[in-house]
């Protein structure tokens, strides 16, 4: 826990107590605690993570609040998800379909829902139809009411120039169908992360969207030049112009050690990300070379006049043909379950990176409050010493100054709440992440190990034909 000469070098340190007295705007009541030590070196990021027998006082990295939060009954951490309440909710899509002709085709997809113990739903069973552009409109209003509040949102796939005219310019059924089959998985794992969170999965626009049978209105903001994206390109464009006008020196050691952890944790997965891409494309075409071994194995075979040669290359032929549909089945396994959930913890990153951002920008805003009061402050100084006295302008001004502090009071207090809120998600990400890593590991090697045990037993077959050759 940060000493007092730490809490007084933050540049808001000074100010929390009274930032804890005053309502929170997320309604639950909750008590901040300082996180860092500026005694202990930051941590590395380890990808391996192990229980870190770290002393309850000293929380320098995520793994150490981790610990802090389960040795203790007290929870001195932002609360902002409601009680636990046993419940299933699960979203599958199995089906999907092209609908429209040309420029105005579009595929829909068939969400099947499960819930039970969530409120709000009254059936256990939901099947809903959306287009993709459903979707985004969905991501839309997520983000415009759970991101200034610090939650992380899942990002959306993104819109791929490339599905798009295989959608609408291609009549080959099986081009839409592998375009669909792949956005289907991406859909699911999106709205998969929206529902496991303790406050999405309660929203009305989500319940909408899993329940009403009817089409949804059709969303305006989700084309790629449209006012919602021009509007957003500026906003990014405002934001890097304020870091750079107003440069926020962080005085969260635990904060800073995160977003150190966060940056790392980025660059390894987007370096492994770009393997598996590899590995998956290594994949194919193994299984494309395979196969016209068996192609070039099975004209031999015919034109061969030995006839025990010839059988031995015939089954030559079959093994091939077996091993390269062994190599084509893993390497859309490994893009399915090795490559594609990687991506999508690197997008998830930058959701979390998002959340970092808003705390910038609160920060920002709350620095500007305090320079506009210092401002009018002087500006009243010197009217009432030039006036020798009150007067009608310097009134005003005390008005505006009694207003600018009441604001610089709210701004505080949403910095603080928005830095609880923020530890909470990070604490979620932290717990998700090592389960998911586990389980993309572990279902990568199964499947790696079945698919070579799968061509041995193809090799172990052909291997007596081999022995029985006679020239």
């Amino acid at each position: 826990m940060l000493s007092e000469e730490d809490v007084q070098s933050n540049s808001y340190a000074g100010r929390t107590p009274a930032v804890n007295e005053q309502p929170d705007l997320l309604g639950e009541d909750c008590d901040e605690i300082h996180l860092g030590n500026e005694d202990t070196p930051p941590s590395k990021l380890r990808l391996n993570l192990s229980n870190v027998n770290a002393e309850p006082a000293v929380i320098n990295s995520i793994e150490d609040h981790d610990n802090y939060s389960s040795n203790h009954d007290d929870n001195h951490y932002a609360q902002i998800s409601p009680e636990f309440t046993p419940s299933n909710f699960k979203v599958t899509i199995r089906e999907f379909e092209k609908r429209g002709d040309g420029m105005n085709a579009y595929i829909v997809y068939k969400l099947e829902t499960e819930v039970s113990g969530v409120v709000g739903y009254i059936k256990k069973q939901y099947e809903t139809w959306r287009r993709f552009s459903d979707f985004l409109g969905l991501h839309g209003k997520i983000v415009e009411k759970y991101l200034a509040k610090g939650i992380v949102i899942p990002q959306p796939p993104e819109k791929s120039i490339s599905a798009l005219t295989k959608t609408k310019t291609n009549s080959d059924p099986a081009m839409s169908r592998e375009v669909g089959i792949q956005r289907a998985r991406q859909l699911e794992r999106y709205i998969g992360r929206l529902i496991q969170h303790p406050r999405m999965k309660n929203d009305c626009d989500v319940r909408d969207f899993l329940t009403i049978e009817t089409d949804l209105p059709k969303a305006v903001q989700t084309a790629t030049l449209s006012s919602f994206g021009v509007k957003k390109i500026f906003k990014n464009f405002q934001d890097v112009f304020s870091k750079m006008a107003f440069h926020m020196e962080e005085g969260d050691r635990w904060f800073e050690q995160v977003q150190s952890q966060i940056d790392e944790l980025d660059e390894a997965l987007r370096k492994l990300y770009s393997v598996t891409e590899a590995l998956v494309a290594a994949r194919r075409e193994m299984s494309t070379s395979e196969e016209q071994l068996s192609k070039a194995l099975s004209m031999l075979a015919a034109c061969e006049e030995s006839t025990s040669l010839s059988r031995a290359i015939s089954a030559l032929t079959d093994t091939t043909e077996s091993v390269a549909t062994a190599w084509g089945k893993q390497a859309e396994i490994d893009n399915a379950k090795f490559s594609e959930p990687i991506y999508e913890y690197i997008m998830l990153i930058s959701g979390l990176k998002d959340v970092f951002g808003e705390r910038v920008r609160a920060w920002q805003q709350w620095q500007d409050a305090q320079q506009t009061l210092a401002r009018k402050r002087d500006q009243k100084t010197k009217i009432d010493l030039s006036a020798g006295g009150r007067n009608e302008k310097s009134d005003q001004l005390k008005v505006e100054i009694e207003e600018t502090v009441q604001k610089m009071d709210q701004l505080e207090q949403h910095f603080g709440e928005l830095s609880k809120a923020i530890r909470e998600e990070v604490q979620r990400f932290e717990t998700e992440r090592k389960h998911d890593m586990k389980k993309i590991l572990i279902e990568y090697m199964e499947s790696t190990y079945n698919t070579y045990a799968e061509m041995l037993q193809h090799w172990e077959k052909f291997e007596p034909i081999a022995q029985n050759i006679q020239v």
